[in-house]
């Protein structure tokens, strides 16, 4: 499913641009202060500190105020400076000439006054709620990032929150707790911990913010902690459930909590959708565009397999709408998509054709991706050869360059690599390598992409010497890029040389807790030697340096089962699942090892299902619960699983195994040949190369 609608990155930034912002900025709101505060607020004007403490300085303070309320600036400056001549002790009339430079983005001298203005009233909040919107607007330059300028602001508002808990400041109209203010900017730093603890504080001292409940909701659901996500977004969402984003973050996390159910229903009542079939899109495009959670409810029925009424409900839109509207072509991507899942391919094939016609390439990129991908899951490569060289003209120049703008060489390195891609997987392997030459070419000489995907060809052919070879040399042309190191190792690991693929990476250790990442990857090319002990001591070394990190516990394990060490192997999950209990990978592993050991295949089965929830179209985990259901005795439903299970994931050996045995089972043995021959070109296992090539007859 898409992340937009949750994306902590884009409430930051519209909070931040928003606060430096002409109409954002606005004569400080009264809070309800500190206890040392309220007693200043509670004197009169002419006693507390800071005020101006003469008649005609308090005169001239007003006069700024109206010139500045009739709009004319220079006057209204003029004004303040004299009140502030007449009185230079006050910091009320510092911070009102700083709030109308900032107001016209005199952004040098609001903070000057600023400055001064904290030196008189260090306690007050009006002071420091000045300075923390000086830099709050200067956080961004259009989209770099003044990291300075935001720590400044975080050490304001700690400040504010010191001075009172609940201090608010006004920003985009709205009032934001500044500790959210807080959060978020620790959040656009990415320092995820403490942003999660400063939004934590908000929602603890304040359970009516509901801003702070909905960010805090987003990082847990962008961590992948899913029950967390989803209590925090449920508070968001009861205190008002007038606000899209709040709904949509609850349904989604609710979804790939395999609460389906209660995600379509929540999605339902903020649609005002009554008609599951989309009739009440039928008296016109207004319901559309008032339903801005429509499309995420649409994605929500195919993430639940629930193809038809995805379908039925996007059909009016497609009937209705322009082509020329996102709407229009936001509606076809998940029709399409439904399809496909559905294994109605000339379907999506048919209303992606016809989406495209009289469309501008560079306008439907992403229509003509999804239409080459059919293509491909159709095995019609050729076609879909076609068609990424399509989208590939609306990136490239007339003399097959791309033009230095990151997006287009991003781009054409992306359809580049399908292509290549789509020859491999069609057996021209030719065609591929000329394909990832032809991409220095477009994308230059110092992009090493080329490289990485010829060595990636190399060594999926088994040609490990030659993979070896084009990785050093590539080592040596980027020494930046670890990849191909990694890649050196791979290859010599294979080639059973281990005491250069150890060297090799034992050179990337720089005595740091990074160096997990080594070890883990140490560990996999000891698992693929089958040197079992050194790939368990590595796999602890990385979990030694990064103890929560469940990727190193998930290798472990997997190192445990090759050692057959079962209640080990186990122990390893349920403890990375101690640490991130909606983990899908962890989820999977350990259903997926249960059903291969014949044991407790309920809760391999609840385990897998719920890995799907939450990654429906990864090919491991539908091959794991296609190879349970086969083991159930259920093997038409099997197939249809590992069918699609091969199509996310072609080049599994694992898959292409099991869907040979589901053929064989079905008398299909000319079928089944052809998916063990191709598991054992793949295959790297010992054991998995010994079993296939019994069922091939081979020695």
């Amino acid at each position: 499913m898409r992340k937009e609608i949750i994306s902590t990155g884009a409430v930051v930034l519209a909070l931040l641009f928003a606060s430096s912002s002409a109409s954002a900025i606005q004569t400080p709101v009264q809070q309800k202060p500190a206890p040392a505060v309220q007693d200043e607020k509670n004197k009169p004007a002419s006693e507390k500190q800071g005020s101006p403490k003469s008649g005609e300085a308090l005169k001239k303070y007003l006069e700024g105020q109206r010139l500045e309320q009739t709009g004319n600036y220079s006057g209204a400056v003029a004004a303040f400076k004299e009140a502030i001549a007449l009185d230079p002790s006050s910091a009320d009339l510092r911070t009102a000439l700083g709030s109308l430079y900032l107001k016209n983005r005199n952004i040098i001298d609001a903070e000057s006054q600023a400055r001064e203005a904290v030196k008189l009233a260090p306690e007050s909040l009006d002071v420091r709620k000045l300075i923390t919107r000086i830099y709050l607007a200067q956080v961004f330059t259009g989209t770099t990032l003044d990291k300075e300028k935001a720590r400044a602001a975080i050490k304001e508002l700690e400040e504010i929150v010191r001075l009172d808990q609940g201090a608010k400041l006004d920003v985009n109209g709205q009032e934001q707790p500044a500790l959210t203010l807080i959060g978020s900017l620790y959040l656009t730093l990415e320092e995820e911990d403490k942003a999660i603890d400063a939004l934590k504080r908000v929602s603890e001292a304040n359970a009516s913010s509901d801003e702070a409940h909905f960010q805090l909701a987003s990082i847990y659901y962008q961590k992948n902690k899913l029950r967390e996500a989803a209590a925090a977004a449920r508070k968001a969402y009861d205190i008002n459930q007038s606000q899209p984003r709040y709904a949509g973050l609850l349904a989604q996390s609710l979804l790939r909590l395999g609460r389906t159910q209660e995600a379509i229903d929540i999605y339902k009542k903020a649609i005002g959708l009554k008609d599951p079939a989309g009739k009440d899109l039928e008296s016109g495009k207004e319901t559309l565009i008032q339903s801005p959670l429509l499309f995420d409810y649409a994605e929500a029925l195919v993430f639940s397999g629930r193809y038809d009424e995805a379908t039925n409900l996007l059909d009016p839109i497609i009937k209705n709408i322009r082509k020329d509207t996102p709407l229009y072509l936001n509606a076809v991507r998940i029709t399409t998509d439904a399809f496909r899942r559905a294994g109605k391919r000339e379907e999506a094939v048919r209303v992606l054709e016809d989406a495209l016609k009289g469309q501008d390439v560079s306008e439907s990129l992403a229509i003509l991706y999804s239409l080459a991908e059919t293509y491909e899951e159709m095995q019609k490569f050729d076609k879909a050869v076609e068609t990424y060289e399509e989208a590939l003209t609306a990136v490239v120049n007339p003399d097959g360059t791309v033009n230095k703008r990151e997006q287009d060489k991003r781009s054409a390195g992306i359809i580049l690599q399908r292509i290549g891609y789509a020859y491999r997987t069609a057996g021209k392997r030719d065609k591929a390598m000329e394909t990832f030459e032809r991409m220095k070419k477009v994308l230059g000489a110092d992009d090493p992409r080329s490289d990485q995907l010829v060595i990636d060809t190399l060594l999926n052919e088994g040609k490990y010497k030659e993979a070896l070879d084009v990785a050093t040399e590539a080592a040596k042309r980027f020494p930046d890029e670890r990849a191909f190191n990694l890649a050196r190792a791979q290859a010599a690991g294979r080639l059973g040389d281990m005491t250069t693929a150890e060297a090799t990476l034992r050179t990337l250790l720089k005595n740091e807790p990074a160096d997990a990442d080594i070890y883990l990857f140490l560990s996999s090319v000891q698992l693929e030697a089958n040197q079992l002990k050194q790939a368990e001591e590595s796999a602890r070394k990385a979990i030694a340096l990064e103890p929560n990190d469940v990727r190193h516990l998930i290798t472990l394990s997997s190192v445990q089962d090759r050692q057959k060490k079962y209640k080990e192997s186990e122990a390893t999950l349920k403890k990375a699942l101690e640490i991130d209990p909606d983990n899908a990978t962890v989820l999977n592993n350990l259903g997926y090892f249960l059903t291969e050991r014949g044991e407790r295949l309920p809760e391999a089965e609840s385990l897998i299902k719920r890995a799907v929830n939450i990654e429906p179209t990864n090919g491991s985990f539908l091959d794991s619960l296609g190879w349970l259901i086969f083991k159930q005795g259920k093997v038409a439903e099997a197939q249809k699983y590992l069918e699609q299970a091969i199509i996310y994931s072609p080049r599994s050996p694992t898959i292409h195994d099991h869907l040979g045995d589901i053929y064989k089972k079905q008398g299909q043995a000319d079928k089944a040949k052809a998916q063990w021959e191709e598991a054992l070109r793949l295959a790297t296992e010992p054991d998995e190369l010994k079993s296939i090539r019994e069922k091939l007859g081979k020695k």
